[in-house]
Formats: C-alpha cells, structure tokens, sequence
C-alpha cells in the first residue's frame, strides 16, 4: 500500500483519533452563590429573631412597670447563633406590688430559633422568693430548671423542677417552714380532655425546720405533699399582670377544683378529696373543700396555734391538731373559706389566703 499523507474521517477513527476537540468544562459557580445567599438570608433571619426578642423583652418589662412591678435587668445579653436563642442576665429580679417575686443571681434560658415559643431556663446560683411582709428565701440546688412552651394555648405548658435544694431565711426575715428538700416538681398544662388547665406538685424529703408549728407533728421525719387540681376556664387568665389576670379568671367562673392533696409526715397525714375554691370580689379564696387529718394519739395541743408569726396553712395544721386530738386521733371536716375568712369545722381560723389586692387589680385594667 503506498504511503500516503493523506487519511480519511474512517482511518482517523481507526486509529482512536477524534474528528472534533472537546472544549474544557468550567466549573460553574452558581451552587456556591446559592449556598451564599441562603446563609447569608439565615444569618438576616437569625438577627431578626434576635431583635424581634430583644425589643418583646423590654415592651414587657415596661408593661409589667406600669402595672406598678419592680424589675431589675442587669447584664442582659443575647446570643446562641446559629440553631438556637440563649438570653442571659446578670442579674434578674421581678417584684409584684403585693410584694410577692424572685430574684436571681444570674439566670440563663434558652429556645430553638425555629421554636420560639419553648423555653429553657436555668439558675445554677438559685433563686431569691420575695414574701411580701414575710421576708426572702434563698433557695440553692445543683438543679433549678423551669420550662415554658404552648404559649398560643389556655393554660400555657410551664415546668418547675428543684434537686437537693436548701432554704434560708436572713435574720431580719420570718423563717421559712423547710431547711432542705430532695425533690420538688411543678407542672400546668391543659387537661387530657382539653376542657380546662391541670396543676400537679409534688415536693418530697422536705426536713421541717425546728422553728416551724409542723415541728412538733413532723419531728425529724420527711415531710412529703402531692397535689393535683383542675381549673376551669384559663383562657380567661388574661391581664397586664397577676393581679388583673387573676381578677379576670375569677370574673368569668374560674375556679380550682381539687382532685387530690395529701400531705405525709410520718404516722401524721392530712388529705383532701374534692372540693372546690374560687377568688372572692375581695381578692381573698372562698368556697370549701373537705379535710381528713389522721395524727399519732398524745399529740400535745400547739402552743402557737393563736400566738405568734403563723401563717394560715399552718395554723390549719396546728388546729386540726388540736381537734385530732379531742377526736381520738381522726378528723373529718370542711375548710370554709367565706367573706375573707376561714374556718375549720366552724372554728375561727384567720383571713383567708389573699391572692391579689382587689385595688391593685383594678390599676391594672385601667387602659
């Protein structure tokens, strides 16, 4: 075959040539600006989030001022990028009117940021309960958490949970009933049946301090309480604060009903089983519920059932005391709590608990 320097299409597919030259792919870029632009449109959201938080914050604290609360906010910083909200103070204290708040030497609370409404919130150097007239109490534990979550819900789903927690009382303020407890646990949320809101509380290993009436009935045994309740109609829990709130709750019917409340402290219990309290026009309870008191036989009659600094929940303790004992160590009888109030099988007891000052709720529902 003569040599040729001519070839043909075939011989150069023949021979593995190509007939065209394949031009060099550029890697395109446009997946890299998309990823861009979507964090950076997540880093804008995330920002939003945090001012949108940032300004619900101060528009609160400022409502809750006006309705005459004392608010401390030191050391306010918010953080948590990318996936979550953390809020973070220094120092926190929020005082009602009556007197009655807490305080905390440093609080942190967190929530995702798609999940606004689920919050975490921890106190590692514990809690400061304002009593009113009473006095504070320093509350530590190595565990002092709170949850809010369900807030477009009646009743919104709030947790308390305390671990190994102590109590004190400074010497200027009146005692506190307990030095320490193992466990306490709070819990609202809406019924199972969704026809109103549940309150469970649960307290155990409480050790009654020695000053305290419950010391002669408790000695040096655990106290221990268990109670759960129904309220009706918590979408009307509504107002600036506590006390509007509780003002409109209880002008629309609102009441708690008792589904079980026992109270262990050895041979010594107290129990109820039924029974229903509402709010009375004067910010007082009222309404009655029915009171089982089984005590050890002797129990000496309390020398501070009419003397002293005793609270109300006390003093029920130290009178069904009393009448156990005229009774042979049982005791079946109704508390009554009416036109500000209250009164153990007809015996005088004291004012009923106030849980808000009528003039104070009425401030609050001025517009």
């Amino acid at each position: 075959m003569p040599f040729s320097f001519m070839t043909t299409p075939a011989d150069r597919r023949k021979n593995g040539a190509s007939t065209t030259v394949k031009p060099r792919r550029v890697p395109s870029i446009l997946p890299y600006l998309v990823v861009a632009a979507l964090l950076a449109a997540y880093g804008v959201f995330w920002l939003a989030a945090r001012e949108i938080l940032q300004a619900r914050l101060a528009h609160e604290a400022d409502k809750l001022r006006h309705a005459g609360y004392t608010i401390e906010l030191a050391g306010q910083r918010i953080g948590g990028f990318p996936f979550r909200l953390r809020l973070h103070y220094d120092r926190l204290r929020v005082v009602g009117p009556s007197g009655w708040g807490f305080g905390a030497p440093g609080l942190d609370a967190q929530a995702f940021v798609y999940a606004p409404g689920h919050w975490v919130a921890v106190a590692p150097s514990g809690l400061e309960v304002e009593r009113g007239g009473d006095g504070p109490v320093s509350i530590r534990g190595p565990a002092l958490r709170a949850s809010i979550a369900g807030v477009h819900a009646a009743p919104w789903r709030v947790a308390l949970e305390g671990e190994a927690m102590t109590f004190a009382t400074p010497p200027t303020a009146h005692p506190f009933t307990f030095t320490r407890a193992d466990r306490f646990d709070a819990l609202l949320r809406p019924a199972p049946d969704r026809s109103g809101g549940q309150l469970l509380m649960r307290l155990t290993g409480a050790a009654v301090a020695p000053t305290s009436a419950l010391a002669p009935i408790a000695g040096s045994k655990p106290l221990t309480l268990d109670l759960a309740m129904r309220l009706t109609k918590p979408e009307a829990f509504k107002g600036a604060a506590w006390a509007s709130a509780v003002h409109a709750w209880s002008q629309a019917g609102g009441e708690a009903q008792i589904v079980r409340l026992r109270v262990d402290a050895g041979a010594a219990n107290l129990s109820v089983a039924g029974g229903a309290i509402h709010v009375g026009e004067d910010g007082r309870l009222a309404g009655s519920v029915p009171v089982h008191v089984a005590l050890p036989s002797g129990l000496a009659v309390l020398p501070m059932v009419f003397g002293g600094h005793v609270s109300l929940p006390i003093r029920i303790v130290a009178i069904a005391a009393a009448l156990v004992r005229g009774a042979g160590g049982a005791l079946n009888a109704p508390i009554k709590f009416q036109d500000g109030r209250a009164a153990l099988e007809g015996f005088p007891i004291g004012p009923a608990p106030r849980v808000y000052r009528p003039a104070v709720a009425a401030d609050e529902a001025r517009p």
